[in-house]
């Protein structure tokens, strides 16, 4: 049918209203990290939960089976509920900007870099149907144009929606958007009320619905507990475990912003819901032969005032595109912040970060048009039901292991559970089905919840001081040796636990002590130490030494004597330099170090002022090398077992540690986990 002229300047009026602040939100607005109110924060969940299942999907599924369409937004009102009352502090504390970086923060890169991959693939799903539902309401006012010229205007709109305003951009938007969908939704509900006669009038007309299947359409769990109940969980963890949603929170300017914001999403998105479920049960009754996707757009082209109904089809285009354009945002952060920056540190720089931000949604939305054109489309779209799950199997159960039990699950267990969760969700939704309609996100859920518990059964004691060789005695007069990874405070805590002792440190003062014993100049010495290999003639050098350079085998032998000379002198703590393997190991404390890479890369980036990923490649380069070097006058160096003692210094203080160190070893007995010592 064609629209009425005043239909249409109702359509205009609400898309080019959106669309003009959007543009006008990112002249105002030239970076997307700027801190947001609690109005702003409640604007984008909206914007992006609020759209085509919350209005259009809402009819339709009341069309078939009434009240329990309402779970698309009481759904989504109590994920925003629980969002504010137990995730926002959690989130914002973690110091991530991402929920990615959590887990790789807890897990490690790996299990960060498989959560990006397969949470962005569910998201990917969803920004598909999106494309697809937004091409529904361009043919109702442009029957004739093409699928492919609908999707590429759909996708337009979707990079203006969010490209010129980053995320300030789309909350502001959001509001609009949510002010107009009340006005339209609400007074397709008002108009139903109107032409039954009121309250008991519609019900009455529900009762009078040919109903040969028994439907209980004033039940919310019409298809069964297993069917509703996984809907209704689908939305709460996909809420939970979606990007977008966490960035709306993270770019708050406060705790209380970010909550207040949650909450009034949480109570403004239920009431949605209502407009749509009148609408589907009244075109049932009066309509039965209808196709059920069009509930909402027949009834406001049938029934509506010509402006009103205009303005409704406008608004549902651009719910349509803000969600789109907000899970392709989502994308867009999690591509950027927990991918490309491991790679180049120009990506975390504010301008080039918004450019390639912008850049990765303009390419989601175009890779999304190419696969909705073609044969794939219907059969992408088949599976949009599961994209909810999908980043929920992906996230959730690791999530909150990271959130509220740090250091407790062993790391692979946890990256198993990450992508055991989806494989079990697209095995029980396409090839296995579930008994009684569940959701198979139960299923996934549960994969990822085994993974996890098994985890945390055997633990991760990586983060606790583990004592290897309890038997052997140990006295306040034992030499202490320490090996340790590059940049893991090995200096630090020698130094603190030396002190502890009263013993003294030798760290570079054994290179001094070599190059006296030896002869082998204390230049060289400090200029290759910890290098594998020493060149014939250094060019880069300034003295004469470097013409006639020692082999790496005499530098070596000079530092286990200078490390056996210096423990000859009394209790000592040698750092470093092959003292491990220099002192026997019954006169010796054999202590070795490690850390989180991460934290360990931070390190190196402070004390060198290189950017992120520069520090983590020069870091990989630095254990090579270390390696390499130090096994050659030890070959179990950095081999746990071959210690006393295994020591996780991530995120401890140098001095409790050595506290703790310097009890054990004057008691001469330890515990196979001393986290007291931690």
């Amino acid at each position: 049918m064609e629209l009425s002229p005043a239909q249409l300047a109702g359509l205009l009026v609400s898309v080019l209203g959106i669309a003009l602040l959007a543009i006008l939100s990112g002249m105002k607005k030239k970076s997307a990290s700027a801190k947001s109110g609690s109005v702003v924060v409640a604007g984008l969940i909206m914007g992006t939960l609020v759209g085509g299942s919350a209005t259009v999907g809402t009819a339709q599924l009341a069309y078939n089976y009434g009240m329990s369409a309402w779970w698309f937004t009481l759904g989504g009102g109590l994920a925003c509920l629980v969002l504010a009352l137990g995730f926002v502090g959690p989130w914002r504390r973690s110091g991530s900007g991402t929920l990615i970086g959590i887990l790789a923060k807890e897990f490690g890169p790996a299990a960060g870099l498989a959560a990006s991959l397969l949470s962005s693939v569910g998201t990917f799903i969803n920004v598909i149907s999106q494309l697809i539902a937004g091409t529904a309401v361009i043919a109702v006012v442009a029957p004739r144009l093409g699928l492919v010229p609908a999707l590429l205007i759909t996708a337009a709109f979707m990079t203006l929606y969010v490209i010129f305003g980053g995320t300030r951009g789309a909350g502001v938007t959001g509001i609009l958007k949510l002010a107009l969908l009340y006005l339209s939704m609400i007074g397709c509900g008002v108009m139903v009320l109107i032409l039954t006669g009121g309250v008991n009038g519609f019900l009455s007309l529900v009762s009078s619905i040919d109903n040969p299947d028994a439907v209980r359409f004033g039940s919310l769990f019409a298809r069964g507990i297993g069917k509703d109940g996984g809907a209704a969980l689908s939305l709460i963890l996909g809420v939970l475990t979606t990007q977008t949603y966490a960035q709306a929170v993270l770019s708050a300017k406060s705790d209380a912003a970010a909550r207040r914001g949650t909450l009034v999403s949480a109570f403004l998105i239920p009431p949605i819901g209502a407009g749509g479920i009148l609408v589907g049960l009244f075109m049932r009754a009066n309509h039965p032969g209808i196709v059920a996707k069009t509930a909402l757009t027949a009834f406001a082209t049938t029934y509506l005032p010509p402006v009103l109904s205009g303005l409704l089809l406008g608004t549902l285009f651009i719910a349509v595109v803000g969600t789109g354009a907000g899970l392709a945002m989502g994308i867009s952060t999690i591509v950027r912040r927990d991918i490309l920056q491991r790679f180049s540190d120009k990506v975390a720089e504010p301008r080039t970060g918004s450019l390639v931000g912008k850049a990765i949604i303009v390419l989601t939305l175009l890779l999304g048009v190419a696969l909705s054109s073609g044969s794939l489309g219907d059969t992408i779209l088949n599976f949009a039901f599961m994209s909810m799950g999908l980043r929920g199997a992906v996230v959730f159960v690791p999530m909150i292991c990271a959130l509220w039990l740090k250091g407790k699950v062993n790391h692979r267990c946890a990256m198993a559970g990450i992508i055991a969760g989806p494989i079990v969700v697209l095995l029980f939704g396409t090839v296995l089905k579930l008994p009684g309609g569940i959701d198979p996100l139960f299923a996934g859920i549960a994969a990822s919840l085994v993974c996890c518990a098994v985890g945390l059964i055997l633990g991760n004691r990586v983060r606790h001081i583990r004592l290897v060789h309890p038997e052997v005695s140990r006295s306040s007069s034992t030499v202490i040796t320490i090996d340790s990874e590059a940049c893991s405070g090995g200096e630090e805590l020698a130094a603190a636990l030396a002190g502890e002792l009263g013993i003294p440190c030798y760290s570079t003062e054994i290179l001094s002590e070599a190059a006296k014993i030896s002869g082998i100049s204390e230049s060289v010495l400090q200029r290759y130490d910890g290098r594998g290999v020493v060149a014939a003639y250094d060019f880069a050098a300034s003295d004469d030494a470097s013409v006639r350079l020692p082999s790496t085998g005499a530098m070596v032998s000079a530092q286990l004597a200078a490390c056996r000379a210096l423990a000859e002198q009394g209790p000592c703590v040698l750092v470093d330099r092959f003292g491990s393997q220099a002192v026997p190991h019954e006169n010796c404390v054999r202590i070795y170090l490690h850390a989180d890479p991460e934290q360990r890369a931070a390190r190196l980036a402070q004390e060198k002022d290189l950017g992120p990923a520069a520090a983590r490649r020069q870091l990989k380069r630095m254990d090579r090398v270390r390696n390499r070097y130090y096994r050659n006058g030890n070959r179990d160096w950095g081999y746990a077992r071959a210690y006393d003692y295994a020591v996780n210094t991530t995120d401890v203080e140098a001095a409790s540690l050595a506290a703790g160190l310097a009890d054990m070893i004057r008691s001469g007995s330890g515990k196979e986990n001393v986290s007291a010592a931690v």
